[in-house]
């Protein structure tokens, strides 16, 4: 077993399965959970079914498998409203520890749990994580955030960003020129590495987002036809 602790962005992983902390009422509304569903929105649908059919729950744990990683979502709230509670930590955690074999995980990534939206303080967070964690035999990695550490999405976002012309951009994700230009000028910051930097500047909405993400869908469709 080998337990990593890296000050990063989770989303540069390379480990089979990465862990999204989520609420049980079917809202990705802030903070890690919302950019997973961004990037996962056929995993956004399926986890809001699941919550209307009451099937989210502390202490059980849903796992997703995208064709790129696997995603083990990862009750750390009841509601979104509500403060994390080191108690749910502990119950998915030892959800995970009797259960990762099984399930066919090879190697994770967590994020701190419960400390950014769920006010658990950092180093408890850790201390907790450890505890349960350092049982498993399996490659772990924990993230602690550093929002100055770009990802690998918003690089290939730019880059095929800049490839099309204004009236291609137009085309494929139905924003005008003003908002065009909006999101040019942002994109050049180079302050500005990561989706969560994209996703907390000022101007930048969830669905400007959600329309400039089409640019790089829309490139692995037309990848998809050659």
């Amino acid at each position: 077993m080998s337990l990593e602790i890296i000050k990063g962005n989770l989303f540069t992983s390379k480990c089979q399965t990465i862990v999204n902390t989520i609420n049980c009422v079917g809202v990705m509304g802030a903070g890690i959970a919302l950019e997973f569903r961004l990037r996962y929105p056929e995993m956004y649908e399926r986890y809001v079914e699941l919550c209307k059919k009451n099937l989210i729950d502390i202490g059980k744990l849903w796992l997703y498998k995208s064709e790129e990683q696997w995603i083990l979502n990862f009750p750390t709230k009841k509601h979104w409203k509500q403060p994390s509670e080191v108690i749910f930590l502990e119950l998915g955690l030892q959800k995970f520890v009797d259960t990762y074999v099984e399930k066919g995980i090879t190697s994770i990534a967590f994020p701190l749990l419960g400390t950014q939206n769920g006010g658990i303080p950092e180093e408890k967070s850790l201390e907790v994580m450890k505890k349960y964690l350092e049982q498993c035999d399996l490659p772990i990695e924990i993230y602690i955030y550093n929002p100055d550490s770009p990802d690998n999405i918003f690089t290939e976002i730019k880059s095929t960003f800049f490839s099309l012309s204004e009236e291609e951009l137009t085309e494929v994700t139905g924003l005008g020129k003003a908002y065009l230009k909006k999101v040019k000028k942002v994109m050049e910051d180079e302050h500005i590495c990561s989706l969560s930097r994209f996703l907390s500047t000022k101007g930048i909405g969830v669905t400007t987002v959600e329309k400039t993400l089409l640019v790089l869908k829309n490139r692995k469709i037309q990848e998809g036809l050659n």
